[in-house]
């Protein structure tokens, strides 16, 4: 073998050194081109890289969210690009009291709109979407687009007695004592305060029991007509913050308190003085309230005075009624028809009532202390009663009543239910139901 010098050799290293160092290089140029090439191909199709939109978890790569669907970032991405829901109230970062904030929701529960503003269920309109959406300031629930149940309910567990014709003096203290050992937060006067046409003795006698602001609403009775103006300024001494707008007269009025919605009329009034009121109210419990009745409204010897469109307008308008009057205690069952007396038929239960515009149920509340009158329509006196079968519970002489109020406490545990019940001076609670408000 021929023996290469030793110079040649040397320059051989050299030049193979350098073509493995060169080999390397162009081998590292090829995988960064190919990584560049990878992330690009991510970002185009909504990987790390969140320029695209709701693909991406940070503006500038960071990892993939946890979840698609429920979680408390936009689609799939924790902090989308701003323009397509940033962090701000159209985006989809946690709210301060544990909910996501969609569209400019501010308190609580997950709320949502689309994937270009990051709500937190984009893709099928919010994480409460089937159950009507989250919580608004008041205490009710909204829905998107299509949902279920909206409005604005009362503050939760709102607990309120209805009364009426009450006269002054000891019964009526005794029934003032039972609202309030029975916590409720306000009264509600179906008329008839004192039939000694005494606003003074009688406003004294509810104040020595409940005090000089408890909420107290009146409406206006047949026994108050020659002394009405005498009640107004203590009344206005009891609406607790409650916000009162002026209606035709000065018995006509509508109450916002506490969430709940209070439409007083008197006799004569039609549904010019209550549709103003209640046709575009946002709430969820509606009250109707005034003191006469319609003979078919109750069972005992009273005629036809208030007439069909009060009673009716109301319905339409989803709103409880609440009368007085007849000296008894009574109320029909979920009504589809006042003046036919028309028990929807898929509501028909005697103690589970419906309310919704078309639907709702009359109460006769004429237990507050005067009298006790009987039972003369309607016969027999226990249930199934008589006539069309309207009735879901009567109470008077012939069933050996006294003196009591009716208790609805709304938003029970769920915005759209109420939980209500009628109780004596005896301690007995004679009568007990639930109220569902919705379709």
């Amino acid at each position: 073998m021929k023996k290469i010098p030793a110079t040649k050799l040397s320059r051989l290293a050299s030049t193979l050194a350098l073509g493995y160092v060169l080999v390397n290089l162009l081998a590292a140029g090829h995988f960064a081109c190919s990584t560049g090439e990878s992330s690009r191909a991510k970002a185009a199709s909504g990987g790390r890289t969140a320029a695209s939109g709701p693909g991406g978890s940070k503006a500038l790569g960071g990892a993939p969210a946890s979840s698609k669907v429920g979680g408390s970032q936009g689609q799939g991405g924790s902090r989308p690009a701003v323009g397509a829901g940033g962090s701000g109230p159209t985006g989809g970062t946690p709210a301060a009291s544990g909910g996501t904030i969609g569209s400019g929701n501010s308190a609580g529960g997950a709320a949502s709109t689309s994937s270009a503003t990051g709500g937190s269920n984009a893709t099928t309109g919010g994480s409460n979407a089937t159950t009507g959406g989250a919580p608004n300031a008041a205490g009710g629930t909204q829905s998107s687009s299509g949902g279920s149940l909206t409005g604005i309910s009362t503050e939760a567990n709102l607990k309120v007695a209805f009364i009426g014709d009450t006269d002054a003096g000891t019964n009526f203290k005794n029934v003032l004592n039972l609202v309030k050992s029975e916590g409720a937060t306000g009264l509600v006067v179906e008329g008839d305060m004192s039939y000694s046409e005494n606003p003074t003795t009688w406003w004294s006698d509810l104040e020595s029991v409940l005090g000089t602001s408890y909420p107290v609403f009146i409406s206006r009775g047949n026994h108050d007509d020659s002394t009405w103006s005498g009640y107004l300024a203590k009344a206005a001494a009891h609406l607790d913050g409650a916000v009162r707008e002026a209606g035709a007269h000065d018995a006509n009025y509508k109450t916002t308190w506490r969430g709940l919605t209070v439409v007083s009329i008197k006799l004569g009034d039609t549904a010019q003085e209550i549709e103003p009121f209640l046709k575009d109210d946002p709430h969820v419990w509606k009250i109707c309230n005034w003191h006469q009745n319609q003979k078919t409204m109750q069972i005992g010897g009273k005629g036809d005075e208030m007439g069909w469109e009060v009673y009716e307008t109301c319905r339409q308008l989803g709103a409880i009624i609440q009368t007085g009057h007849e000296h008894s205690y009574e109320r029909t069952k979920t009504l589809v028809n006042m003046a036919q007396q028309t028990v929807d038929s898929t509501c028909n239960s005697a103690t589970n009532l419906c309310v919704s515009p078309g639907r709702t149920f009359v109460n006769v509340v004429g237990l507050g202390g005067n009298s006790v009158r009987p039972q003369l329509l309607c016969l027999p006196a226990t249930p199934p009663y008589g006539c069309k079968g309207e009735w879901a519970f009567i109470y008077t002489s012939n069933q050996n009543a006294t003196y009591g109020a009716q208790f609805i406490t709304f938003n029970a545990g769920d915005p759209h239910k109420a939980t209500a019940y009628f109780k004596n001076v005896n301690n007995s609670v004679v009568d007990t139901f639930t109220i569902t408000q919705g379709p």
